[in-house]
């Protein structure tokens, strides 16, 4: 399953991902309209530059979605849109971020997290933002 199944694409936006400099790298936004429940969902890509600066290891492309919830961003991380909807692979359930971009870089900052705490030794699947300190949920979101 990809992560265009059972939706159909109507709108996609380029931001840089550290502030209006796009020299760290741009995500692409790909807005999409699932049809199983009729949601809107931006798929969260990212060029080579943006990973290097974040520190992600290429070849990664989908970092997550963004969904519009009562005025602000909620952002989910997976690499495969597939894994939310069947179970599968890793997803996380970021704070909502008041803007795209701190959405945005909310998805990037996790996904170092991810790579350095496995590194590390940590099972990813173990991994939880909320059980993060208070330190660190502001960091994910500033």
């Amino acid at each position: 399953m990809t992560d265009t199944t059972h939706t159909h694409t109507t709108t996609v936006v380029t931001l840089p991902v550290n502030g209006r400099d796009s020299r760290d790298g741009v995500a692409t936004l790909t807005q999409i309209v699932d049809a199983t429940g009729g949601n809107t969902v931006h798929i969260v890509t990212i060029d080579e530059r943006a990973a290097e600066c974040y520190g992600i290891q290429q070849p990664v492309s989908v970092v997550g979605g963004l969904v519009r919830t009562r005025g602000r961003w909620s952002p989910t991380a997976y690499r495969d849109r597939a894994h939310l909807l069947d179970g599968g692979g890793l997803v996380y359930f970021l704070p909502n971020a008041s803007s795209r971009v701190r959405a945005v870089r909310a998805l990037l900052r996790w996904w170092f997290v991810v790579t350095h705490r496995a590194r590390d030794g940590a099972d990813p699947r173990h991994l939880d933002p909320c059980q993060e300190s208070p330190a660190s949920r502001r960091w994910l979101l500033a």
